[in-house]
C-alpha cells in the first residue's frame, strides 16, 4: 500500500504559520525593548520613497569604541597592521507606518576591527593582529520626533575553529539627526548585548542626501574669498557637470600640508569625508594633526576615512564656484564630550573658520600641489592662528611613497614656471663635470617619458626613483602613456640653443637611513629606512647624457634648497651593467645643520628602444622553448620505435636514466612554469606590441605535457621488456636487474652529495647577503633553497646519459645498441643549446633588476661563464662515450657470433 501523499497546501500553511510566529516574536522583542514604538504598523511605501528612506539611514564609515577588558569584542586600535575600528549600517528595507512620525527599518550593522589571534604549536605560540568583522541583523523603528533609531536582533561571526558564533539579544540605539546640518552632523548611539560584550559606543558623520544646507549663507570677503594664484579651468579638472561631484571628491579627499608665514602650526590636515550635490553644494569632515611620519603614510596607503576622535577636527559646508574654479567653505570646530570622549559635537559658537580650495594653474619647484587652499581665522581655536592665514597644499601619495589618484589627473593645462636662479646654478655645476670621450648616443630628439624616468639604488641606502614633472615646456607628470603622447603631439621643447641644454624638472623619492646613523660594528643589526622627497629642476645635456639639477626638500621643519643632483646616463647602445650613475650631495658647508653626506646612486633599467629589443628577445626565447620541447618529443618517439622494433634494447636501457628525464618534464608542470612565464612577461605590458603576448598557457604547456606522456610510455616499454628478459635470460652476462642496482648504488650517493653541496652554497650566499642588508643586487631577489635545488636538478638532466654509461659498463659484452643516436645525440643537443645561447645572450643583452629569461633560465639550470663551458663539454663527452660503447660492443658481438658459427 502506497504511503499517503502530503497535502502541499497544508505544508504551505505550516510554513506561513512559522514565519508569522517568528515575525511576531521578533516584533514582540522589539516592542519590549522600545515600548514607545510599539503601536505603529507598516503601510504601503512606493519604491522611490523606499530608496530615499534607506539612503537616509545608510552609514558606510563610522567609528566605535567599547569598554575594553574581558568583555571587549575587539583589540585596541593597531595602526601598525592597518587595523582600525569602524562600523557600517546598510538598510535592507524601509517603510512608512500608520504613525507618520515612525519609520520601520531592517538593516545589517557590521563592526570591523583588530582581533588578536595566536598560531603555532604547543610551547611555541605567536600572536598576530588581523582585521575581522561581526555582522548584526536588526529590525526596529525610527522616530522623527525623538530622532531615535531603536532596533534589536542578533549577531553572528565566523569563529577561529570555523564554526559560527552567535550573539543573541542585541539592541541598537542611534540618534540620527533629521535632517543633519552643519551644527548637527553626527550620528551617535550605542550597541548593547545580553551577554559576551558590554556597551559599544558608535559615532559616524551623517552621509544621507537629506542634509540641510544653509541656503542663506553668503561667502564673506577677505583673504579667503579668492585664490592667491591663478586657478585651473574647473571643467578640465573636474569634467562635465554630471561627473563634477565624483571628481571633486577624488581630488579633495587627501592630506594637506599646512603652513603659516613659514611657521608650521598643526602641520597636517586631512579631508576624511566629503559629500556634494548636483547643484555644487559641498560638505566635509576634516581632521588636523602634527603627525608627518609613518602613520600619515599608512593613512595614504589604506585610503581610510575613519573619524579620528582623538585629534582636532572641523565640519564644513559651502559651495563650489565653477566660474572662478574655487570651493568656499564655512567650518565649525568639533568638540569632544568630557564624559564620553568618543562622542563628538559641534561648537555652535565656533563656526568662524573660513576655507577655500582651488586647483593651481602654475607649478614651481616649491609648490607642485594638485590642490591648494587657505584657512582664515575668525575663531579662538588651536586649529587656526589668530593673526593670519594658513596655506594648505595637497600632499600627493607620491610624497609618501604610495600610489594615489592625484598624479593621474589631467595636468595638460598646468604651466610650469622654472626658477631662473636655480637653472643658472644647475648649468654652472653641469659645466664643471668632466667627462671622458663620449661614446654612443643619448636620448635626444625623439624623447619619451620612459627614457627620462630613472630607477636607482643608493649606496648604504635603499632604492628610489626620479620621475620627470616637465621635459622642456611639456607637463608629463601624471598618466605615463599620456605623457609620451604629449611629447609626440607638442614636440616643442625648451632648449638652450647656445649650449644645447634642455630644461627639466623632477620629483625624486628614495629611502635612506637616519642622517646621524653609523653602521655598527656588529653585523647583526636592523635599520628603519626613512622616506626622502626632493623637488628638483635643472638642465639635461643630450650630447653628453648628463642631467644636473638643484633640488629642495623639507627637513625638520625647514626647507633646504641647496641640494645638487647629478646623473651620468648610459648611452643607448651601452651593453654594460646598469643604466648610469649619479650623486645626491649638499651644497652647504659641513658645519651647517642641514648638511648631509653625499649619496652615490646607481641607475638600473632600460631605454624604450632597449625594452623593445627585450620583448623581441623574449618572443624568440618563447619560440626556442617550444621548438626544443617539440624536438624532445620527436627524439622520444624515435626511441620508442627502436625499443619496439628491437626487443633486446629494453633490457639494455637504463631505467634510472629514463626516470631522470621523466622527472625533468614533470617539474615545470608541477611548478606551474607557464604562470611564471606570463608573470615575468607582464612587467613589460606597458610597452607590449607583439602578438606573442596572446600566446596562452595551452600552447606553452602542450609540448611539455606531450613529452612527459611519451617519456612515460618509453619507461613502461623498457620496464616490461626488462621483466620479460629477467624471466628468459640464462646467459652468463650480468642480469640487467643486478646492473641497474649497480647504477643506483653509484648515482644516488653522487646526486645526494651534489644536492648537499648546492644547499651549503645557498646558505653561504644567503648569509653573505644578510650581512649587507642595504645592498641591492642586479637580477632581482636571491633564489630560494627550492629554486637552487631545481637548478641543480637541471645539472643532473644535463648529464642524463651517466646512468646509461654505467649500465653499459656493467653489461659488458651484451653488444646491444639500446639507445638511438637520435635520442642520446638529440637529447644532448637540447641540453647544450641553452648554454650556447646564454653565451650569445651575454654579448648582446643588458640585464636589468627584473630580468626575464624564458629560454636558458637560471631558475631551471646552472648558467654562467664557467658552467657554459663545463656543461656542454661534459654532456658532449657523455654522448661520445655512449656512441663508442655501442659501436665497440656491437663489433664484439658481431665477431663473437662469427666465431660461434665457425666452431660449429
Amino acid at each position: 500500500m502506497a504511503p499517503p501523499r502530503k497535502n502541499p497546501n497544508l505544508c504551505t500553511h505550516h510554513l506561513c504559520f512559522i514565519l508569522l510566529v517568528s515575525t511576531a516574536t521578533l516584533s514582540a522583542a522589539s516592542y519590549s525593548v522600545c515600548p514607545k514604538l510599539a503601536h505603529a504598523r507598516d503601510r504601503h511605501t512606493d519604491d522611490n520613497e523606499t530608496l530615499s528612506l534607506t539612503a537616509s539611514f545608510q552609514i558606510s564609515t563610522g567609528y566605535f569604541s567599547d569598554s575594553g577588558g574581558a568583555d571587549s569584542l575587539f583589540a585596541a586600535d593597531d595602526d601598525l597592521y592597518g587595523s582600525y575600528r569602524s562600523f557600517s549600517l546598510f538598510p535592507h528595507g524601509a517603510s512608512r507606518t500608520t504613525d507618520e512620525a515612525l519609520v520601520h527599518l531592517t538593516a545589517t550593522l557590521t563592526l570591523t576591527g583588530p582581533r588578536i589571534r595566536n598560531y603555532g604549536r604547543r610551547g611555541r605560540r605567536h600572536n598576530y593582529t588581523g582585521t575581522e568583522s561581526i555582522s548584526f541583523f536588526l529590525d526596529g523603528h525610527y522616530s522623527r520626533t525623538s530622532l531615535e533609531l531603536c532596533m534589536d536582533g542578533k549577531g553572528t561571526e565566523l569563529a577561529a575553529d570555523g564554526s559560527h558564533k552567535h550573539y543573541p539579544g542585541v539592541v541598537l540605539r542611534l540618534r540620527v539627526p533629521g535632517p543633519p546640518s552643519l551644527t548637527d552632523p553626527f550620528v551617535t548611539g550605542t550597541l548593547e548585548g545580553s551577554f559576551n560584550f558590554g556597551t559599544i559606543q558608535l559615532l559616524a558623520y551623517a552621509e544621507g542626501e537629506d542634509y540641510d544646507y544653509d541656503k542663506d549663507y553668503v561667502p564673506e570677503g577677505g583673504p579667503c574669498s579668492a585664490p592667491t594664484q591663478p586657478a585651473r579651468s574647473s571643467r578640465l579638472v573636474l569634467g562635465g557637470d554630471h561627473t563634477l561631484c565624483a571628481h571633486l571628491k577624488q581630488q579633495l579627499v587627501t592630506s594637506y600640508k599646512l603652513e603659516h608665514g613659514g611657521e608650521l602650526l598643526l602641520r597636517r590636515m586631512r579631508v576624511n569625508q566629503l559629500q556634494c550635490t548636483a547643484d555644487n553644494a559641498v560638505r566635509a569632515y576634516m581632521v588636523f594633526s602634527n603627525d608627518t611620519g609613518s602613520a600619515e603614510r599608512r593613512r595614504h596607503y589604506s585610503g581610510q576615512r575613519r573619524l579620528l576622535v582623538d585629534e582636532e577636527a572641523v565640519v564644513a559646508e559651502g559651495r563650489w564656484d565653477p566660474h572662478r574654479g574655487v570651493l568656499r567653505l564655512r567650518a565649525c570646530r568639533v568638540v569632544r564630550s568630557v564624559s564620553s570622549p568618543s562622542a563628538l559635537a559641534v561648537g555652535k559658537h565656533e563656526c568662524g573658520i573660513r576655507m577655500s580650495f582651488w586647483f593651481p594653474a602654475v607649478w614651481t619647484i616649491r609648490d607642485r600641489s594638485v590642490v591648494a587652499g587657505m584657512l582664515c581665522n575668525s575663531s579662538q581655536t588651536g586649529t587656526v592662528s589668530n593673526d593670519g592665514v594658513i596655506t594648505a597644499s595637497s600632499i600627493d601619495a607620491a610624497d609618501n611613497g604610495f600610489i594615489d589618484n592625484h598624479r593621474s589627473s589631467n595636468l595638460s593645462d598646468v604651466k610650469y614656471s622654472y626658477n631662473k636662479t636655480i637653472l643658472e646654478l644647475a648649468k654652472k655645476n653641469c659645466l664643471k663635470i668632466k667627462t671622458e670621450k663620449i661614446k654612443g648616443s643619448f636620448p635626444t630628439g625623439n624623447y619619451t617619458y620612459h627614457d627620462f624616468m630613472l630607477d636607482f639604488y643608493a649606496t648604504n641606502a635603499g632604492s628610489g626613483g626620479a620621475y620627470p614633472v616637465t621635459i622642456g615646456s611639456v607637463m608629463v607628470y601624471g598618466d605615463k602613456l599620456a605623457a609620451d603622447d604629449s611629447l609626440t603631439r607638442n614636440g616643442v621643447l625648451e632648449v638652450d640653443t647656445k649650449q644645447d641644454l634642455l630644461s627639466v624638472s623632477y620629483d625624486i623619492h628614495y629611502n635612506a637611513p637616519p642622517e646621524d646613523w653609523v653602521i655598527p660594528t656588529n653585523r647583526s643589526y636592523s635599520i628603519s629606512l626613512h622616506r626622502r622627497v626632493i623637488s628638483a629642476e635643472g638642465v639635461y645635456d643630450p650630447k653628453k647624457g648628463i642631467l644636473c639639477m638643484v633640488g629642495c626638500r623639507e627637513h625638520n621643519g625647514s626647507t633646504d634648497c641647496e641640494i645638487l643632483v647629478t646623473v651620468k646616463l648610459a648611452s643607448l647602445d651601452a651593453r654594460g651593467q646598469g643604466h648610469g650613475k649619479g650623486v645626491i650631495s649638499s651644497l652647504r658647508d659641513k658645519t651647517d645643520r642641514l648638511f648631509f653626506k653625499k649619496i652615490d646612486i646607481n641607475l638600473y633599467g632600460m631605454y624604450a628602444e632597449q625594452v623593445s629589443e627585450e620583448i623581441s628577445r623574449m618572443d624568440l626565447e618563447g619560440i626556442m622553448l617550444v621548438a626544443s620541447t617539440t624536438l624532445s618529443c620527436v627524439f622520444t618517439i624515435l626511441q620508442i620505435l627502436r625499443t619496439k622494433k628491437n626487443p633486446e634494447a629494453a633490457p639494455a636501457t637504463s631505467i634510472t636514466m629514463l626516470a631522470i628525464v621523466t622527472l625533468g618534464y614533470l617539474t615545470p608542470l608541477v611548478l606551474n612554469f607557464d604562470a611564471l612565464f606570463m608573470s615575468r612577461r607582464s612587467q613589460y605590458s606597458m610597452y607590449w606590441t607583439s602578438g606573442w603576448r596572446e600566446m596562452n598557457e595551452v600552447l606553452m604547456r602542450a609540448p611539455t605535457l606531450a613529452a612527459f606522456v611519451l617519456q612515460l610510455r618509453l619507461l613502461q616499454l623498457v620496464w616490461s621488456g626488462r621483466r620479460r628478459s629477467a624471466d628468459q635470460s640464462k646467459s652468463a652476462t650480468p642480469s640487467p636487474v643486478v646492473s641497474e642496482r649497480i647504477v643506483l648504488q653509484i648515482c644516488l650517493p653522487l646526486y645526494l652529495l651534489g644536492g648537499v653541496l648546492a644547499a651549503v652554497v645557498h646558505v653561504i650566499n644567503n648569509r653573505a647577503a644578510s650581512e649587507e642588508p642595504l645592498v641591492v643586487r642586479i637580477g632581482g631577489e636571491p633564489a630560494t633553497i627550492w629554486e637552487d635545488l631545481v637548478s641543480y636538478g637541471g645539472l643532473i638532466l644535463d648529464g642524463f646519459l651517466l646512468p646509461q654509461i654505467i649500465l653499459n659498463v656493467s653489461l659488458a659484452g651484451s653488444g646491444v645498441r639500446a639507445i638511438s643516436p637520435w635520442f642520446y645525440a638529440g637529447g644532448t643537443m637540447t641540453r647544450v643549446m641553452p648554454h650556447v645561447y646564454d653565451v650569445v645572450r651575454r654579448q648582446v643583452y643588458e640585464p636589468s633588476m627584473s630580468s626575464s629569461d624564458l629560454y636558458a633560465s637560471p631558475r631551471g639550470d646552472l648558467f654562467g661563464v664557467a658552467w657554459d663551458i663545463v656543461i656542454p663539454c661534459g654532456a658532449g663527452l657523455l654522448a661520445v662515450l655512449v656512441f663508442l660503447q655501442q659501436r665497440i660492443g656491437s663489433q664484439r658481438r658481431r665477431s663473437g657470433g662469427y666465431e660461434m658459427v665457425s666452431s660449429i
